[in-house]
Parts: C-alpha cells; structure tokens; sequence
C-alpha cells in the first residue's frame, strides 16, 4: 500500500510537468513554422500585381466618433491606383455621420451611406452592415475593416500583394496593436498575438490543409467572386464572431484563405480601459461558447484543454515553492518566456511583456471562467448599444 501511494504521489508532480514539456515542444516547432511563413509572405507584398485589380473598401461605422476620421483619412490615402471607399453609418447616436459627411464634403469620391436602425430580426448588426456595403461595391476584391483602425499608405497595395500571390480567397491581418494602459498592455498582446502564433498553423491553412480556420476582422480582404459565391455575409447573418464564421464559410466551399502579419498595414487601438479590456475579451469568450459549441465538445475534451493550459501556465509558477521541482518549473518558464521573447521580437513589441506572460495567462483563466458562468446564466450580450443571446 505505501508503495502505491508514492507511486501516485511521483505521477502526480510528474504527470503536470511531462503535460508542460510536451507542449511547449509542439508550440515551439509551431511558432517556428509560423514565423517562418510569416516572413516570407511578407516578402510577396513587396511586389505590387500588374495591372492593379479595382479593390472597394468597406467600413462599417456604429458610434466611432473618436476614431472615425483618422480611419477613413487614412484609407483615403492609399498609394493604390485603383480603390474606392465606402462607409455606411449604422445608425449612430454620437456625431459619427457628420464628421463622414465632412470629410465626404472634402473628398468627393468617398461614399456615405447613413442607414436607420433597422436591424433585421436574427442579424448581427455588423454583419448587416457589412452585407449593405457589400451590394453597393464595385471593386474585384472587397476589404472589410473596422472604424478603429488606422492604415499605413501601402496597406490595400501590400494586402492585395500579397493575396494574389498566395493565391488566397480570403486574406486577413493582424493589425499592430496599441496599448497604453497597463490592462492593455498584459492581454492584448498575448490574446490577440501570442496566443495565434502558438496554437493556428498559418502555412497549413493557407495551403488548405487540416481543418482550422481564423480570421481576424479588423482587416479582412476577399476575392468578390468568392465573397458572393458564398452568399456573403447573409450566409453568416447570425453569426456574432462573423470574422471567423466567414473564413470557415469560405473553407467549407474549397476558398483558400490566409492569415497574415499586418503589422506593416495597420494599427489599431482595440480597448481603452482596464474595463473595457474585460468586457471586450468576455463578450469574445461568451460568443465562442454558443450551444453549438458546447455540443460538439464534451465535458472531456474542455476538461482536457484545461488540464493542458493549467500544467503549462499555472503549475510551473506553483512549483516554484515545492523543492523537489523547483528545476523543472525553472525550465518551463524560461522556455515559456523564449517564445514570448521571440515572438515580441518578430512582431517588434516592448520586451516589458516577457514578465507579464504569466498575469496575462491567469487573466485569460478568469475570463475563461466569467464567461462560462456568464453563459450558464443565460446572460445577453451587449455591443455597440445592441442586445445578442447566443
């Protein structure tokens, strides 16, 4: 009987750390691979296509008045030869449409749809949006983007650069993001950066294998063919991650679809406040957790996933006061900080974030777990003035 129970006892400190060293030896040869196929994608956007295809950019605007001009100034400034762009004003109730209608009056081929609030039952109110502005493009492709963001003069002819020579359907970036406070500063880069480069296979995806998908809506370009082809975003009306649910539209009708560095194209500044960066990434969590979700993915394998997730953020840190593992747990944080370290410095972050790896780790821990009770309870989902139960 003691013989079983100090069996059970050394499985019971090694069994977290051989789940930690394991996976850390996946995502390392997964960051790796991303890195690499994210350099030389880059490089394809270094040569512009000839002849340049018409390219129509829609944005979506709903209460954006601190960030609306700086958008659309921006994307009025494009080194593309051939573009259009178009905005529809979803009803806004701050003076949205009148900074859009002074900068209209200004640029004479920006285009202006000001649309009243009538949301038709079951739609997402972006995807709505979207669709609209979508019907009234001319362009081959169509570049979706978000009202907070800011380009750089190369961003359509970078993104078509690259488009065309991956041969993609569908391609998105990830913007640079901007953060200032510290709330920001500890989970954006790691949820919106880090944590793809680890877990999504770009070269896979982009080369149509396996079965990910991802996209990111902030920048989202799409061959128009192949955007009406799948019946647009009315394919996805009720969708609320309607980034994600259009690139997996376009995988399941055989689109090749791309994920991109857009540090070079764009930035944006997703969240302001400690508050807002809670609500922003609950309302994301709770979304991902729509009863489709819960009923394709049993209780084993989310308890599975945080067996995983618990042995590689939480328990080297807790180790660190039990003697007899102290070295293993040294190991696993300095591997865990040489992926943080590599990809801050391919994607030219502040080095200060290394040292909040873990803070941002747990956080995503309790994000986790607010939105799974948030979702168990039923609770509605405020965006933007509007209401969503998934």
């Amino acid at each position: 009987m003691n013989a079983l129970i100090v069996a059970f006892r050394r499985i019971r400190w090694i069994l977290p750390h051989f789940t930690a060293l394991t996976l850390l030896l996946l995502l390392s040869y997964r960051l790796a691979s991303n890195l690499r196929f994210l350099r030389w994608a880059h490089r394809q956007s270094l040569h512009p296509p000839r002849p340049s295809p018409a390219v129509s950019v829609l944005v979506p605007a709903r209460n954006e008045a601190a960030t609306i001009t700086a958008c659309i100034t921006s994307l009025l400034d494009q080194d593309y030869p051939n573009v259009e762009v178009i905005v529809l004003n979803d009803a806004s109730t701050d003076d949205t449409g009148e900074q859009l209608d002074r900068l209209a009056g200004i640029h004479s081929w920006l285009k202006i749809i000001h649309a009243g609030d009538n949301l038709p039952a079951g739609w997402n109110g972006k995807s709505y949006a979207c669709q609209r502005l979508a019907e009234q493009a001319k362009g081959e492709w169509l570049l979706f983007t978000d009202a907070d963001t800011q380009h750089t003069q190369q961003s359509v002819t970078r993104g078509i650069s690259q488009a065309i020579a991956l041969n993609a359907d569908l391609l998105s970036a990830f913007p640079f993001q901007r953060t200032l406070t510290w709330a920001e500063r500890i989970l954006v880069s790691f949820i919106v950066d880090f944590v793809p480069l680890l877990t999504l296979d770009f070269r896979a995806i982009c080369a149509g294998e396996g079965t990910q998908s991802a996209a990111n809506g902030q920048y989202l370009l799409v061959r128009a063919s192949a955007y009406h082809s799948v019946g647009g975003h009315a394919s996805i009306y009720h969708q609320t991650l309607d980034d994600f649910a259009l690139a997996k539209q376009f995988r399941a009708n055989g689109y090749r679809i791309a994920l991109v560095d857009g540090r070079d194209l764009l930035c944006c500044r997703m969240y302001h406040n400690a508050r807002e960066v809670w609500n922003g990434f609950s309302r994301s969590l709770m979304l991902g957790l729509d009863n489709s979700t819960l009923e394709k993915h049993s209780f084993g394998w989310m308890a599975l996933f945080a067996w995983g997730y618990a042995s590689l953020f939480v328990n080297p840190f807790h180790s660190l006061f039990v003697a007899n593992q102290r070295w293993l747990a040294l190991i696993e944080i300095f591997w865990l900080v040489v992926l943080r370290a590599l990809t801050n410095w391919h994607l030219k972050l502040p080095l200060h974030e290394l040292f909040t790896t873990p803070l941002a780790a747990w956080g995503v821990m309790a994000l986790g777990i607010a939105a799974v009770y948030r979702r168990w309870q039923g609770k509605t989902i405020s965006w933007k003035g509007r209401f969503y139960t998934n």
